[in-house]
């Protein structure tokens, strides 16, 4: 049977069930508002055919839903002591039980639904896969966790409508011809919200009611984020970030990946002292000097360490007798307590939580295997040590831990997670996701900026990747990392410089990612093979290096604009942006999945091609250019040299090294500071439309901004009349007065530069 709720005027609940009752939503959902009044309308033709239609247009069709009956087993002990296995793997140690038996513990359904799309309708989201996929057109794709792979249960469509499952099972698209079918592993019954609207903002506002608002991050994160694959010491670490205030180049954090732990005791949250001895003068040293920390900390811990023993003493422990379960409330404040004990204690900022899949039964082996076969390996190996039900949420019940618990032990410092995995509602847990561990190709850089911009379709408001790339050799790299002299790497351990930052091949594509990365949420800069610091890319006053600090700079210049964007983040709102968010009325941008807006200023044109140099420093000597689309709707200016053209145009826009094609809506407004602040003190307005910005001002630190402790300060521009007015500031957090150098662009051949002085109260300057 087929059942419809309205949960507000454009989005509708629909569950199909086999049992003829409806069971509750699954723990990701928020607790969902009564709604009274006009909606989304479903017209049920017959039982299993239903139309969906909003403001008099048909948006789709479920064609069919089938149940098919299944168990649901996993893994158990007839008796005895378990056989442990542990094996060292690229992807961390991993352990593993020989003897445990499968039991059945519940009676449910693998279920598939069918729905019928327009002949030219485009189709996204789905999350971040591998291959760069954006319009899921005659594809199929499998969602389930694994390393450079993050499932969302939600496909968007170019009608401007999406439909979203509450589902925690792994599941299976599948789209051809005019039929789009997806199929739900484990489920009692097929739960889908199909929401509505008119532009993608709206989308992404459904997903975010339905599942729970993002918060807000700290200031330090919108910086520059210095990690490799690994800082070793203590004294390393300090040695770096005091090279950066040498080189008098802007850090926001320093990282240390794995193994912060004792020697053969993985996972463990206690620090080796003899190369930590004292964690705590460490952070405060950084802290001195305004630079966070963030640790890498794993879910699973090993065998006979101290963090292990008290999991399995106490019986919270997943089948593998190494992964903790998390959801389980008594093992996730277990959890928090270890990390708070040590890592905590000494002042840490923010977890890298690594693995949190926590399953990667396929990364291995020389070759790729088929995406079916991965996704049956992915099935068989999870479904052991988790309900197939609720499998996919396993990152957000871990998230959930870490968040909570802070906040109760300190709420003066927002949560920061940069974690691998994420599902629904993961946001609202003070989460970041990463790509996972790509290959340094040019291909894979291309199709990040596709993954990217899906994922963040899906709700996802904070993403990010390793700028240069994870694996950036192959396989004499992989060598040395393994410590063999035959073989091959494996199939993911394939990037195409083995000379790391002494090969120009390699020095061009790190500095086109790191450009890109400027103009992501978060930038963030790790990897292994190589060292990753500016200074590794060459000397002040060559190329690389002076192209690497020149972009960080920029990323702190821009740090009023950035902030402002995070700070509507609890409100919906998404920073890195689909053209199909500003741009659906131009079916020219419908696959366009190099280009994307930050905010709603910036057109990025990242570089995703070698102009210079190949592999070995191979000389190329192509054009230094990039093909370039501008949007209809808009005036578009040039950033470098303020030139003009028109929304609708082709280009071939100038692109050395040094810099990336980068386009400026007409009508933004920027602010910017001198300093990084998030407090401006310049102002760029981009004559040609009328331009609305909010400038918003807090302490960059706490959750005050919860309670209204923030100042929202409105800018306007009105291009008729060439009037800029900075409205008055609301907000409760202390007086803000504003001491802006502001340029005009595009009302005369040279910039108008004016002088205005705001003191919290409406201020109109005419141009």
């Amino acid at each position: 049977m087929v059942f419809t709720t309205p949960i507000r005027e454009n989005i509708m609940r629909v569950v199909c069930t086999p049992e003829g009752t409806v069971k509750p939503s699954s723990f990701m959902m928020e607790a969902l508002p009564q709604f009274e009044g006009e909606c989304l309308v479903a017209a049920s033709k017959s039982q299993e055919r239903t139309s969906f239609l909003y403001n008099g247009r048909l948006l789709t069709e479920q064609v069919s839903f089938l149940f098919e009956p299944r168990e649901v087993t996993r893994y158990t002990f007839a008796g005895g002591k378990p056989k442990i296995v542990t094996e060292r793997t690229v992807d961390g140690e991993r352990s593993f039980v020989e003897n445990a038996e499968m039991m059945k513990v519940a009676d449910s359904s693998t279920a598939h639904i069918t729905f019928q799309i327009d002949a030219d309708e485009c189709i996204y989201g789905l999350g971040q896969h591998e291959d760069g996929v954006y319009n899921y057109r005659e594809t199929t794709e499998y969602l389930y966790h694994n390393n450079m792979k993050i499932p969302m249960p939600v496909f968007l469509s170019s009608k401007n409508y999406a439909i979203f499952f509450d589902c925690t099972s792994m599941m299976k698209y599948t789209q051809s011809g005019r039929e789009l079918t997806v199929t739900l592993d484990a489920v009692d019954q097929i739960d889908f919200y199909l929401i509505a609207g008119e532009c993608f903002d709206d989308l992404v506002g459904g997903i975010r009611m339905l599942t729970g608002q993002a918060v807000m991050m700290p200031k330090w994160v919108f910086g520059y984020i210095q990690s490799k694959e690994r800082y070793k010491t203590q004294e390393e670490i300090l040695e770096t970030a005091a090279r950066f205030r040498e080189e008098n180049i802007p850090l926001g954090c320093i990282v240390l990946d794995w193994m912060s732990w004792e020697e053969g005791k993985w996972g463990n949250k206690i620090f080796d002292k003899s190369r930590f001895p004292d964690a705590r003068a460490m952070v405060d040293e950084l802290h001195k000097n305004g630079v966070a920390f963030m640790i890498s900390i794993w879910p699973n811990m090993k065998e006979g360490c101290e963090n292990n023993e008290e999991f399995a003493k106490a019986g919270k422990l997943l089948c593998n007798y190494s992964t903790y379960d998390a959801f389980d409330e008594e093992a996730r404040d277990i959890y928090w307590r270890q990390c708070e004990k040590e890592l905590f204690a000494a002042g840490t900022d923010a977890w890298w939580c690594d693995s949190t899949e926590p399953f990667t039964p396929d990364w291995n082996g020389e070759v790729k295997r088929p995406d079916e076969v991965r996704y049956e390996l992915a099935q068989e190996s999870t479904n052991k040590y988790l309900d197939a039900r609720v499998s996919s949420a396993y990152p957000v019940a871990h998230a959930r831990g870490i968040y909570e618990h802070q906040r109760q032990a300190d709420a003066s410092r927002r949560v920061v997670n940069l974690t691998r995995a994420g599902y629904p509602g993961i946001w609202k847990y003070g989460t970041i996701l990463w790509s996972g561990d790509i290959a340094a190709t040019w291909d894979v850089l291309r199709s990040q900026v596709a993954e990217g911009l899906s994922i963040c379709m899906c709700g996802v408001p904070y993403w990010t990747f390793d700028i240069g790339g994870f694996f950036v050799g192959n396989t004499e790299s992989w060598k040395r990392w393994a410590n063999q002299t035959e073989g091959q790497a494996p199939w993911f351990w394939r990037g195409l410089f083995e000379d790391g930052v002494h090969d120009k091949g390699y020095c061009e594509l790190y500095v086109r990612w790191l450009q890109l990365g400027t103009f992501l949420p978060v930038m963030r800069s790790h990897g292994t093979d190589t060292p990753r610091e500016p200074w590794q890319f060459g000397e002040k006053g060559t190329v690389y290096y002076d192209t690497i600090v020149k972009y960080i700079r920029l990323r702190y210049a821009m740090m009023p604009y950035t902030y402002s964007l995070a700070a509507q983040v609890p409100d919906g709102g998404t920073m890195m942006r689909s053209l199909m968010f500003d741009f659906a009325g131009d079916k020219n941008v419908r696959v366009i999945a190099d280009e994307f807006m930050y905010g709603p200023a910036f057109l990025v044109c990242p570089v995703l091609e070698p102009l210079m140099y190949g592999p070995d420093s191979a000389l190329l000597n192509k054009p230094l250019k990039r093909s370039v689309y501008l949007p209809k709707g808009a005036l578009w200016y040039d950033s470098a040299t303020k030139a003009q053209y028109p929304g609708g145009s082709r280009l071939s826009a100038d692109a050395p090294v040094e810099h990336m094609p980068l386009y400026i809506r007409s009508g933004a407004i920027i602010p910017k500071s001198k300093t990084g602040d998030i407090v401006p003190d310049q102002l760029e307005i981009y004559a040609g439309s009328d331009g609305l910005f909010v400038v918003t001002v807090d302490n960059g630190t706490d959750y005050a901004y919860e309670e209204g402790e923030m100042l929202r300060i409105p800018i306007l521009w009105n291009d008729k009349e060439r009037k800029l007015v900075i409205d008055r500031a609301c907000g409760n957090y202390e007086h803000c007065s504003l001491d802006l150098a502001v340029d005009v662009y595009g009302i005369e051949e040279q910039p108008v530069g004016l002088h205005v002085a705001y003191d919290g109260e409406r201020t109109e300057v005419t141009v």
